[in-house]
């Protein structure tokens, strides 16, 4: 089999590339085929950590055939309506995509599919991957890359803070700081994240920044923002401060909705930046 790289696999590593080409093979015979020179780059021998090149040349012959593609699944009319009310921007290589309540960003966890498997039907593509993932019960803006080339360089922005996000947050209790940062270490232990005050092994260092919008008679609205993107940071920190999320059913007192919302979304490089309003339930919850 002979591959011709294009731009979609551009910088990424061999051996990453015949792993998906090759899902069922093991990784074993992969390395051996790197190392006898049955697999070869341009006609030439390779390392498996060599950065292929678009235009790069991959001749492949090993046992075990390629990965058979994927059927994409039927979009219902329900399905579809929601895709596409949901799509706040869009050019050739990014969405960013409004998230309802209570809709599951993969598939998994008794979901036969998940916004992800949805796009990459709605666009016929498979390597249609979103940058960022938000909690099930978590609403509001996320980022969705249509090629694996995009996916790679929003991901490194993402990774290095060139990128910014903020939320709306509903929470239990009166918080009369305008301003507050949290700084503590998370940790996950089976199906919950715990909350340190100092390092241990397994733990992350977890970093948010508050400001608050509104106060209510028992509520209060905060704008949050996350220095470091840890599982459930927003959600765990603020129960643990003693003002959970108002309808947060794992770390607070749960409800129907889940009143956390991303409401920001600015990517620098692509020129992107999105802000949307205060939701009216946030209002409507305050009092």
């Amino acid at each position: 089999m002979e591959y011709i790289i294009d731009s979609s696999f551009h910088e990424v590593r061999l051996d990453r590339f015949l792993r998906k080409k090759y899902e069922n093979t093991p990784l074993t015979e992969i390395f051996k085929g790197i190392r006898t020179g049955k697999i070869k780059v341009n006609g030439k021998k390779s390392k498996e950590n060599y950065r292929l090149k678009e235009g790069d040349i991959v001749k492949v012959l090993i046992a075990g055939g390629e990965t058979v593609a994927k059927d994409f699944i039927k979009i219902s009319p329900q399905d579809m309506k929601t895709l596409k009310s949901g799509i706040i921007y869009e050019d050739e290589k990014v969405i960013i995509f409004n998230k309802d309540a209570n809709m599951v960003m993969h598939k998994g966890s008794g979901h036969e599919y998940g916004l992800s498997e949805l796009f990459k039907s709605y666009y016929k593509t498979d390597e249609f991957n979103f940058v960022n993932r938000i909690d099930k019960s978590t609403s509001g803006l996320v980022i969705g890359a249509k090629s694996l080339a995009v996916t790679r360089e929003l991901a490194e922005e993402v990774r290095e803070g060139k990128t910014d996000k903020k939320y709306y947050i509903l929470v239990d209790g009166i918080i009369t700081k305008k301003e507050f940062t949290l700084k503590t270490y998370l940790k996950k232990e089976e199906t919950k994240v715990i909350e340190l005050d100092s390092y241990e092994d397994g733990a992350k260092e977890s970093i948010s920044y508050f400001k608050v919008l509104k106060i209510g008679k028992r509520k209060t609205i905060l704008e949050g923002k996350l220095e470091t993107g840890r599982t459930h940071q927003l959600r765990v920190q603020l129960s643990n401060l003693g003002h959970p999320i108002v309808g947060d059913g794992k770390y607070g007192k749960g409800g129907k909705n889940m009143f956390l919302f991303s409401y920001y979304c600015e990517i620098p490089k692509y020129k992107i930046k999105i802000e949307l309003p205060l939701p009216e339930e946030f209002l409507k919850n305050l009092d």
